[in-house]
């Protein structure tokens, strides 16, 4: 009898959905760096120029992102899968120097 108590103890304790811990869908998020060329708080883009020369306007998620920010500022972001800004830290240097 005790053997069958731990048996089905293991099996209730040892399952993911009864325990609480199921996996859930993971979110991918890209790290990228640029440099601000310019700032558009009306429609919440930020155009950036990447390391390889190549210029890209990205929408925002949230107004906020852009305090603290000037043009020329080199940065660090984050996108999310529909490729909008969902974090952006200001770099002291040039990441590419």
């Amino acid at each position: 009898m005790g053997l069958h108590i731990l048996a089905i103890l293991t099996l209730l304790l040892g399952s993911p959905v009864i325990s609480g811990f199921a996996a859930g869908p993971t979110t991918e998020v890209a790290l990228l760096g640029g440099t601000i060329l310019s700032i558009d708080q009306d429609i919440l883009t930020l155009p950036l120029r990447m390391p390889s020369g190549e210029s890209r306007t990205l929408p925002l998620i949230d107004r906020r992102l852009l305090q603290g920010l000037s043009i020329g500022d080199h940065v660090s972001f984050e996108l999310d899968q529909g490729n909008r800004l969902i974090k952006i830290t200001k770099l002291p240097i040039d990441p590419a120097n």
